[in-house]
């Protein structure tokens, strides 16, 4: 009995640490809970069926650390492994003329734009402008990143736009 909980508990609580080391290297978009869920499970599994393979070979101990050193290596590659599949996916996709597809988030990739561009925010009823300015941001300590909006300060065309008729005018006349 005692061989059997050892391993289960050494290697099962594990998944989880591929799971943070895993999304603080790539920073991938899991979607819901339980696909976060399933990651973690996918990972114990996958410590737990090396845990096994090696326990023919070695005693508990020795079996149960190699098992977690193996793990972790594993893990520092899957972001490089999920690259090439994207790639690979995407290719695909485009044999079939469907768009490609990433498994980034939608605020990454906003934060990721280090340039600064103009942003309008308009009130959804009355379309009537909110704010303009220059999008910036910023990441404080125990914060997620947030949008900052720096007001216009040049003379451009966009500085005049004061609601959504303007722009849409605007963007077509460019």
């Amino acid at each position: 009995m005692n061989e059997l909980i050892q391993p289960v508990l050494a290697l099962g609580g594990l998944g989880y640490l591929n799971f943070l080391i895993y999304s603080r290297i790539d920073n991938p978009d899991f979607g819901s809970e339980s696909d976060k869920k399933l990651m973690i499970l996918l990972y114990s599994s996958m410590n737990y069926g090396i845990y096994l393979l090696l326990s023919l070979y070695f005693k508990l101990v020795p079996s149960i650390l190699i098992a977690i050193s193996l793990s972790i290596i594993l893990t520092l590659f899957f972001p490089f492994i999920s690259r090439k599949l994207f790639i690979l996916t995407n290719w695909i996709r485009s044999i079939y003329g469907v768009p490609d597809i990433s498994n980034t988030k939608v605020q990454d990739n906003f934060f990721e734009k280090r340039e600064s561009f103009p942003m309008f925010i308009f009130s959804i009823p009355d379309n009537t402008l909110i704010t303009c300015g220059y999008r910036g941001s910023k990441n404080g300590m125990n914060e997620d990143f947030s949008i900052i909006n720096y007001n216009f300060y040049g003379n451009e065309g966009f500085c005049r736009i004061k609601n959504e008729k303007d722009l849409l005018d605007y963007i077509e006349n460019m």
